[in-house]
């Protein structure tokens, strides 16, 4: 089973107002552009391979979301949209030119985009949808249990999706990086912010320790295992385990995504690293070259994708 685990409530915003599309922008329709598709060649289980989309090749893609090995979404800049389908990449039609950031989904029916200045994007299955939110702060990362548990962080903002409506919830520094394991149990990393972590009741700011209040990822592998990565100056890891926070060197590596197969199968993606922990260190690798950017991670038990700066897509099969 895996655990791709990439936050409420001072306000409650009528469900009228924002369950429904924005009224400016209404439905864009998304089928694939089938006449762009791009076939994807074979590669090698157990090492990297770059995969090509149809999309301009100055493009940041900066986030990526598998549904399944068969079934992937990726997001980034200009509203660009892609998906992996039959062994291809094509576009799709997001509706929005606004730069894309974060991306999640329960299922091939249930897809949510977020971006910059309040952007929320929905997709049913049939076509994307502009939603309208209580919020323009950026929206950097989006996570979710269910259909009915979707959360969102950016700015100082997080907000909560119950199915029918959003509500809200503020914070000091910016928000970038969202992951939980329920309703009951979620976790907020940013910037000048420490950790966030909403126990079902409330909020409790969290500082594990790492010499900086600056995390750009938080990972929930569990309730009792969680793993957040911190800048400058120690540039390591932080892991909750046994209780108490311990620091795990990355070898200099700073991961701006972290996704888990397993609480020792473990994959980082940032700036020119690709890291995985085995359950007793960590390892990296400049697996693009030294010039690459990578900014989001996502794995199924048999493949492991990444995303960054000039259209990058990265595949490893497992």
């Amino acid at each position: 089973m895996k655990y791709l685990l990439l936050a409420l409530v001072i306000g409650c915003v009528s469900p009228d107002s924002n369950a429904m599309e924005d009224p400016e922008e209404g439905e864009a329709e998304s089928h694939l552009e089938t006449a762009t598709a791009a076939t994807i060649p074979a590669c090698t289980r157990g090492t990297w391979c770059v995969e090509t989309a149809p999309i301009t090749a100055t493009t940041l893609l900066h986030g990526i979301w598998a549904v399944s090995a068969s079934d992937v979404f990726a997001v980034g800049d200009a509203g660009t949209i892609l998906r992996r389908v039959n062994n291809a990449w094509s576009v799709m039609t997001s509706g929005t030119t606004r730069n894309l950031r974060g991306v999640w989904a329960s299922s091939s029916s249930d897809v949510w985009a977020s971006g910059v200045s309040g952007t929320v994007l929905h997709y049913n299955g049939t076509a994307w949808s502009t939603m309208s939110t209580p919020s323009t702060s950026d929206v950097d990362a989006v996570w979710g249990s269910g259909p009915s548990d979707v959360w969102f962080a950016g700015g100082g903002t997080v907000l909560h999706w119950n199915g029918s409506g959003f509500t809200t919830q503020g914070f000091a520094g910016t928000m970038l990086s969202i992951s939980g394991t329920g309703p009951r149990d979620v976790w907020v990393a940013g910037e000048n912010t420490n950790l966030h972590h909403f126990t079902g009741s409330s909020w409790v700011t969290v500082n594990p320790g790492a010499g900086t209040s600056t995390l750009f990822s938080v990972l929930a592998v569990s309730t009792t295992d969680v793993w957040a990565t911190d800048f400058m100056p120690t540039k390591e890891t932080m892991h909750l385990v046994g209780g108490k926070w311990v620091a795990q060197k990355t070898n200099g590596s700073i991961f701006n995504e972290l996704v888990a197969l397993s609480a020792s199968d473990i994959w980082g993606a940032g700036g020119n690293d690709v890291g995985h922990w085995n359950g007793a260190a960590w390892s990296s690798e400049q697996a693009f070259g030294s010039n690459a950017s990578m900014w989001s991670v996502t794995a199924t038990a048999t493949d492991v994708w990444l995303v960054g700066s000039n259209a990058l897509i990265g595949h490893r099969p497992l």
